[in-house]
């Protein structure tokens, strides 16, 4: 019996060790929503995979899914989100990810999500520490309303407008709408019963 490949891009969002050598990864694609995917022997130093399997990572990866789930058989490494990130970043992109293992369930796809992550956590890097707190929010705030948590409204409509415009502008005008944005956020957790 042969199985397709699926290629898509994701993000790492959680790893996993199980086993001797292999990882379980909760991976946030572009085409396919949240999945868990393993890496058979991916710990082994002669593993293709090991270098390109680490959480915060941007990748290619090709997959099979059979009937215990997901299995990783390449990997392309697109970039990392963690080791050029100063360690107040790297809390961020902690956080972000747990909400998303949280918020998301199943394998529903949620291109639009993958696409607020991704461009989001590329503008982190340089963002100054200051605004960290701002950006989380405005972050947070557009993954809730691409998941349907959060209703569109004329106050918050210039922050959701286009889900990868990031600029230092709109992170400071978060930051003075910061009481509105989190009223918002907790309201959509508490109604997600999460």
């Amino acid at each position: 019996m042969s199985y397709h490949i699926y290629t898509t891009e994701g993000i790492i969002l959680k790893r996993q060790v199980f086993g001797e050598a292999d990882i379980l990864l909760h991976i946030l694609t572009k085409e396919f929503g949240l999945i868990m995917a393993s890496a058979r022997s991916a710990r082994l130093q002669a593993s293709k995979l090991k270098g390109s399997l680490q959480e915060y990572q941007h990748i290619s990866v090709s997959c099979v899914k059979g009937k215990n789930g997901w299995r990783i058989t390449n990997v392309g490494d697109l970039g990392s989100y963690f080791f050029n990130y100063p360690e107040a970043h790297r809390r961020i992109l902690a956080q972000i990810s747990d909400l998303l293992m949280k918020m998301i369930s199943g394998e529903l796809t949620h291109p639009e999500v993958f696409e607020t992550v991704d461009s989001g956590f590329e503008f982190l890097q340089n963002l100054p520490e200051k605004n960290l707190a701002d950006f989380e929010a405005l972050l947070v705030l557009r993954i809730l309303y691409e998941l349907g948590y959060v209703a569109k409204s004329e106050e918050i409509h210039i922050f959701i407008k286009n889900i990868s415009d990031w600029r230092q502008e709109l992170v400071e005008l978060a930051g003075e709408k910061k009481t509105v944005i989190v009223g918002l956020i907790n309201k959509a957790i508490k109604e997600s019963h999460l």
